[in-house]
């Protein structure tokens, strides 16, 4: 995450440079926020991907549905391919260039997985997404 981190301080200090086109040193942040930002991006990034929603949210929501067969900790394992595809169009995105499990540790991967699961459990139980009757 380090890394990431790094980078993704870098890449918006460069996006300042190209939008003010002109020198501009941010105010300095704590590694925690900064890791925070970068977190929260990846976060919104994995759900606001359409291919990622139809490939993996819709079934996996289905079953978030009916918890009976399921519990939480299932669903939330389940959860990770969608999250790996996330993390690689995220550093292709941002181009972060590396081998994604190095660049992604197994615990972030794991905390986003929790993340969207806790995102989307009161809608999907609401049946917002209108995914009919198994």
């Amino acid at each position: 995450m380090e890394f990431i981190v790094k980078h993704y301080k870098l890449n918006k200090i460069m996006k300042l440079l190209e939008f003010f086109g002109r020198s501009h040193t941010p105010k300095t942040s704590s590694e925690k926020s900064e890791e925070k930002f970068a977190k929260d991006d990846l976060f919104w990034s994995i759900i606001d991907n359409d291919e990622l929603y139809k490939k993996h949210f819709f079934p996996l929501a289905r079953k978030m549905k009916t918890e009976g067969k399921y519990t939480r900790e299932s669903i939330i394992k389940k959860f990770l391919p969608m999250v790996n595809q996330g993390c690689m169009d995220f550093a292709k995105k941002e181009k972060i260039f590396g081998k994604p499990s190095k660049l992604f540790s197994i615990e972030l991967r794991e905390e986003m997985c929790e993340r969207l699961y806790d995102h989307y459990y009161d809608d999907v139980k609401k049946n917002i997404y209108n995914l009919g009757d198994d």
